[in-house]
């Protein structure tokens, strides 16, 4: 009798307890300062890979190579520093936002977008 009660608390404890006090949580990782690939999980089985020292970011999804594709293709920078550029989540798992740790420049990553899924985003620092 003992055991199968303190099968049911552990099991309570272990399973329960803690969903009942859960909340959504997102992991921010931060991009090595000497790192010239980051791979970034968008969703489940897509992965976002960034090439930190231009910008330029792939879609990958292993289970399905065919459906990997360019995100990015331009280079945003010439310099070639490693850990320039990071990928940061939205509360949008389809956005993500791109910053340029060098100038402070920032774009919008729409994913899910078959076309021009990189777009600027203006900071006004006048309008503070």
């Amino acid at each position: 009798m003992k055991r199968s009660v303190s099968a049911i608390l552990l099991t309570f404890l272990l399973f329960v307890y803690p969903s009942l006090y859960a909340e959504d949580a997102k992991v921010v990782i931060s991009t090595p300062q000497n790192t010239n690939y980051v791979l970034y999980a968008a969703s489940t089985g897509v992965y976002l890979r960034l090439d930190t020292r231009d910008g330029k970011i792939i879609g990958v999804v292993p289970s399905n190579p065919k459906k990997n594709r360019v995100l990015n293709s331009q280079s945003l920078a010439t310099d070639n520093q490693p850990g320039r550029f990071q990928l940061h989540p939205t509360d949008n798992i389809w956005i993500w936002l791109l910053f340029d740790t060098t100038t402070g420049d920032t774009w919008q990553l729409k994913w899910s977008d078959k076309d021009d899924a990189l777009r600027p985003i203006n900071i006004d620092e006048d309008n503070k």
